[in-house]
C-alpha cells in the first residue's frame, strides 16, 4: 500500500488528539464556568466528520505542482526517469489534507512510484510499490512511521532516514525494491495506469480499515505517545475514533441505499418518495444516528404540538434517554435496533423491506408516510 494514507491519517489523528488534550484541560480548568459553552464545544468535537480520510478517493489532474522544494522534486524526478520510471500523471487529492502526487510507472520492474507532499507538512515523500501475483504488494517508502497498523497483504520497508536530498538515496530505494522482488512474480502492468492503480490501492486499504471499525484504541494511544502527549482517556479515544465510525456508517448506508433503489422497480415519483422514508441499519451503523431517527419517529406528533407545558417532561428527551439505555446495553447495534422498534407507536411502525448478508449484513425498513398528498 502506498504510504500516503498512513501519513495523512497520522497527521490528522495527531491534530485531533492535540485539540482534545487542550479541550479536556480547559474543561477541567473551567469546570465551574461557562458550562453551556463546554457542552457546545464537546458536541462540536464529537461531530468532526471531516477529520477522517474518504473511504474512496478520486485523483484530480493538475497542470503544475507547487512543491515546497521544487529543485529537490526535479532531482528526484530525473533520477526516477533514469531508473526506468516514466511520469504517469500529476494529481491532487484531499484526504482530508491536501496532497499533491506525481505518479510514475516502471514497466521494467513492474512497479509504480508516487512522489507526494502533504501541504501541511512540506516534506517530500517517495513510495515505490509493486503488486505480486499472490494478491500482496511490497512498498519501499521514506515516509515517517506514524504508529498505524498495516494489513497482512502489505509488506512495508521503511527507509525514513532518507530525506531524498541526493540522487543516491532514490537509487538506494529502487535497489531495495528490486532486492525484495527477487524470486517473486509481479503483476504485468501492461495497460495499467497510475491513477487507476492508486485508487484501487486506496479502496482496498479502506475496506480493510472498515472491517476493523476504523482506527483502533491501540493506534490512538500509539500516535499520542509518538507525539509526546500523555495517554488519552477513554473519552478522548472515543472522540478521536468517532469521525471514522461516522464516515464508515455513511459510506455503507449510501452503498446499501443505492443498491436497493437500483434493484427496485419504481417510478420516478415513487423513488423520490421512498428515498426520504428509508431507514437502513447495518452491522457498522452508528448508534447516535439511529437514536436520532427513532426519536424523531416516536415524537413526531409532539413536534407538531405548539402548546408548552412546563409541568410535563420533554417527550423527546424522555425517548432519547430510553433509547440510549437500550443501545448502551447491547453489544450488537442491530440487536439494539430490534429492541428499540418496540418503542414505536402502533401507527408509526417501520415496515421491513428486505435484508442483505453481503457485502454487509443489513436491514432496510420503510418508515410511515407522515404527510398527505395535495
Amino acid at each position: 500500500m502506498m504510504m500516503i494514507v498512513y501519513v495523512a491519517l497520522g497527521v490528522v489523528l495527531g491534530f485531533v488528539l492535540l485539540i482534545l488534550l487542550v479541550w479536556f484541560w480547559l474543561k477541567w480548568k473551567f469546570r465551574n464556568f461557562a458550562a453551556r459553552f463546554a457542552e457546545e464545544f464537546a458536541s462540536a468535537m464529537a461531530q468532526m466528520g471531516g477529520m477522517a480520510p474518504p473511504l474512496r478517493i478520486d485523483l484530480e489532474p493538475m497542470q503544475e505542482a507547487d512543491w515546497s522544494d521544487g529543485d529537490k522534486a526535479d532531482s528526484i524526478t530525473e533520477t526516477l526517469i533514469e531508473l526506468g520510471y516514466e511520469p504517469d500523471g500529476l494529481f491532487e487529492a484531499y484526504a482530508p489534507l491536501q496532497i499533491e502526487i506525481q505518479g510514475f510507472r516502471n514497466s521494467q520492474s513492474s512497479s509504480f512510484a508516487a512522489l507526494y507532499e502533504i501541504k501541511q507538512m512540506d516534506r517530500l515523500c517517495l513510495d515505490l510499490v509493486a503488486d505480486l501475483s499472490d494478491g500482496t504488494h511490497i512498498t519501499v517508502s521514506n515516509a515517517e512511521d506514524k504508529g498505524l497498523d498495516h494489513p497482512q497483504f502489505s509488506k512495508l520497508i521503511r527507509l525514513d532516514h532518507l530525506d531524498l536530498s541526493e540522487p543516491e538515496q532514490v537509487r538506494e530505494m529502487h535497489a531495495r525494491l528490486l532486492e525484495e522482488l527477487q524470486g517473486e512474480t509481479t503483476v504485468d502492468l501492461t495497460g495499467q495506469k497510475f491513477e487507476d492503480n492508486f485508487e484501487s490501492f486506496w479502496a482496498r486499504e479502506m475496506d480493510w480499515r472498515m472491517e476493523r471499525g476504523g482506527v483502533t484504541t491501540e493506534e490512538v494511544i500509539r500516535i499520542s505517545a509518538r507525539n509526546g502527549e500523555p495517554e488519552p482517556s477513554e473519552e478522548e479515544i472515543e472522540l478521536a475514533k468517532r469521525p471514522w465510525k461516522q464516515q464508515i456508517d455513511n459510506f455503507i448506508t449510501d452503498q446499501i441505499r443505492k443498491d436497493y433503489l437500483n434493484n427496485t422497480n419504481m417510478s420516478g415519483k415513487e423513488w423520490e418518495e421512498t428515498l426520504d422514508r428509508l431507514v437502513i441499519v447495518h452491522e457498522y451503523s452508528e448508534a447516535s444516528h439511529l437514536i436520532d431517527t427513532l426519536t424523531d419517529t416516536i415524537c413526531y406528533e409532539s413536534d407538531l404540538d405548539d402548546e408548552d407545558d412546563d409541568d410535563e417532561e420533554d417527550p423527546y428527551l424522555k425517548a432519547e434517554q430510553e433509547l440510549n439505555q437500550i443501545f448502551r446495553s447491547e453489544v450488537c447495534v442491530m440487536n439494539a435496533f430490534h429492541r428499540a422498534l418496540d418503542l414505536l407507536p402502533p401507527d408509526r411502525k417501520y415496515t421491513l423491506q428486505t435484508t442483505t448478508e453481503s457485502p454487509w449484513k443489513s436491514e432496510i425498513y420503510l418508515s410511515p408516510k407522515y404527510y398527505d398528498e395535495y
